[in-house]
């Protein structure tokens, strides 16, 4: 496992961590049973990945072997948009389960965090009490993928979470800027999102594609029109080109490397349906 400096900060990540499960299960698999994501937590932390993705309700999976203080494993928290108020409460929450006593990345929209300065100020205060240890904005948005693709990091963050892969590079300039300024980078939909499956997306010919196919090979059938302007872009393009010569399906690990490739990228968050999948994005064989 290679291990990366984030940004500023004195952390070292994994190039690949833990991504939210749940975001994957729901879009795709379902829910597997408990014991499944145990094994799934326990082997990532066995392969190298020090870095775990909570704020999507699987945390509390998380195995009491990987609780309590440690400066081996990192935990991220995303809480998207909150009131300035309930902050404080989400992330004592997440500690309590935890056992730690600081939260070693919150992730907030970058749209919340800019416009809402109650909440901005919340967080240096956290920061400063010790509760929070770096911040890292979100850029799931439209209009603020724009803005970092535009003008990169904002001086008062220390990292922001950016759209990245083999098919969607289009916010690689403010991968650029970021690494210009020393900033951390995360990397979200690496494998085009949770939407299809990694077989439907590497078989499916994207050149007499539509929109309309997305929806026809999503889980989430005619719900999916809602979210296609953010989705078609990150699913739409040659994912077979990670084939080697004779592959009919690519092995996940080549488009992990490929984000890796970028080395303004601090580390890849994957969310993984089963052990299996951890192994074969790290490239175990």
């Amino acid at each position: 496992m290679e291990y990366r400096r984030f940004g500023q900060t004195d952390m070292k990540l994994s190039a690949i961590a833990l991504g939210g499960l749940l975001a994957h299960y729901e879009g795709v698999r379902g829910h597997p049973p408990a014991d499944e994501k145990r094994r799934i937590y326990l082997r990532a932390s066995e392969l190298g990945i020090n870095l775990f993705d909570m704020g999507y309700g699987d945390e509390v999976h998380i195995p009491e072997e990987l609780k309590g203080p440690s400066e081996e494993r990192y935990f991220s928290l995303k809480v998207g948009a909150p009131r300035a108020q309930d902050l404080e409460g989400l992330i004592d929450a997440q500690l309590r389960n935890l056992h730690r006593e600081a939260i070693d990345i919150l992730r907030v929209h970058h749209s919340a965090f800019t416009r809402d300065a109650q909440l901005a100020e919340r967080i240096d205060e956290l920061n400063r009490a010790g509760k929070v240890r770096s911040l890292c904005l979100i850029r799931h948005h439209r209009t603020d993928q724009e803005a970092y693709a535009e003008r990169g990091p904002e001086p008062e963050a220390d990292a922001d979470l950016v759209i990245y892969n083999y098919v969607c590079r289009w916010q690689a300039p403010g991968i650029e800027l970021s690494a210009n300024a020393d900033k951390g980078v995360l990397i979200m939909k690496a494998l085009g999102s949770q939407w299809l499956s990694w077989e439907d997306k590497t078989r499916t010919d994207w050149s007499n594609a539509s929109k309309e196919t997305i929806v026809k090979l999503s889980a989430r059938g005619e719900a999916m029109w809602d979210d296609l302007e953010l989705a078609f872009p990150i699913i739409a393009g040659p994912w077979h080109e990670l084939a080697d010569p004779g592959e009919e399906i690519p092995r996940t690990e080549r488009a992990v490397q490929w984000v890796l490739k970028n080395r303004g990228v601090s580390s890849v968050l994957v969310a993984f349906a089963s052990a299996a999948e951890v192994e074969e994005a790290l490239g175990v064989k």
